[in-house]
């Protein structure tokens, strides 16, 4: 069902009929009056446009050259007087995959050019890679990139079609130039959807993947055609991009939009320093990039952490016991030949269990005994 549709489709008239006698060997050129009879029935009545795209793609598939230049002529008058209907159906029926197998398999010079410049006005009409229905553009740029030579059209004349023999202006879907199409998308930038940044990114990769596939050294390489299309798509798609990040309030969008950009601009600055002979600046691969180590240093066994510390505090204590010593021999001199009055011994580990501030092996002062001073002040 589309969008904004509501009840059941009225009934409907034989479409494929139509399609068969607008499209007919026998006719000696485009019957214009069956044509916009057509578009007249799709504006009044939605329902028969899936009807009708499919007996267009099946007369397009028919082998006689004049049949599918007439189907190619009544395709055209609906794509530009019928509406968004259409131009979804043309995508979702693959039209556009049959028209890139003609190309490449027919050699019809009418169908051909018919073809190409139908594709080349409706993939610019449409906004490019980043526009409502890029399906246009990548069939477009399929082609080019097979070797296909576009024909050349004039930029300011639309595709021709004969005015309407009835007024269609009262109907659901109004008429307008391929030419406005342009404005209408450019009214929907702010408004990218996730499949419209997935459009965006695969432009984007098409673009990298024929950059980096070029000679550095060779300034002329990236004037190929294709190439510049790409180039200034991509910069379009940069600049919608950028006003898209400025507004949108969808978190998840906006990193998408941001990350996209981040990589439009590298691939644009090695597009553009390829085209000025500037030296390109290095890539850092990603898993060169250092990864930002958490502040706090991982957790060590409970052995190796409780002993560092206690081996500080035997330090300190052993150099205050030494600095006590020291001050009170100078201080005596009666002490200074009698070493003996304080002792320095190995206490032993199980005599310290019960004592937290001071570890196993700890260096602890001493007395000495009283029968051993008697015997210093006897001697004295």
């Amino acid at each position: 069902m589309y969008p904004g549709t509501t009840g059941h489709p009225p009934a409907r008239l034989p479409a494929s009929s139509r399609v068969e006698k607008a499209t007919s060997h026998l006719l000696q050129g485009p019957d214009w009056a069956v044509n916009l009879e057509i578009c007249d029935t799709l504006n009044a009545d939605r329902w028969q446009t899936k009807d009708v795209v499919k007996a267009v793609k099946k007369r397009l598939q028919n082998k006689d050259p004049k049949v599918q230049f007439f189907t190619l002529t009544l395709l055209e008058t609906m794509m530009k007087n019928c509406g968004e209907y259409v131009h979804f159906e043309v995508v979702e029926q693959n039209i556009l995959q049959e028209m890139v197998k003609i190309v490449q398999k027919k050699h019809d010079l009418q169908v051909k050019d018919k073809i190409l410049i139908l594709l080349d006005s409706w993939q610019e009409a449409f906004g490019g890679a980043g526009g409502k229905y890029p399906q246009y553009y990548w069939a477009y740029i399929e082609l080019r990139r097979s070797g296909v030579m576009f024909p050349r059209r004039p930029v300011d004349a639309p595709i021709f079609t004969p005015p309407a023999t009835h007024h269609t202006q009262s109907y659901g879907s109004p008429t307008y130039p391929v030419g406005s199409l342009n404005e209408r998308m450019a009214s929907e930038v702010e408004t990218l959807s996730l499949g419209d940044l997935n459009n965006i990114r695969d432009a984007s990769e098409l673009l990298c993947d024929m950059v980096n596939a070029l000679n550095p050294a060779d300034r002329t390489a990236v004037k190929d055609e294709i190439i510049t299309e790409l180039v200034s798509q991509c910069r379009s798609n940069q600049q919608k991009l950028m006003r898209f990040v400025s507004s949108t309030r969808n978190e998840e969008l906006l990193m998408q939009g941001l990350e996209i950009n981040d990589r439009l601009q590298s691939i644009l600055a090695k597009h553009d320093a390829i085209a000025s002979g500037a030296p390109l600046a290095v890539e850092t691969p990603r898993s060169e990039i250092p990864k930002e180590y958490p502040k706090t240093k991982p957790t060590a066994p409970p052995i190796a952490l409780s002993e560092a510390p206690v081996e500080e505090d035997e330090d300190d204590e052993f150099a205050q016991i030494a600095k006590r010593k020291n001050k009170s021999v100078v201080s005596s001199n009666e002490a200074s030949s009698s070493t003996g009055d304080q002792a320095l011994v190995l206490v032993d580990p199980a005599t310290s269990e019960a004592s937290s501030s001071v570890a196993s092996n700890a260096l602890v002062p001493v007395d000495s005994s009283p029968a051993s001073v008697a015997r210093t002040k006897s001697r004295i």
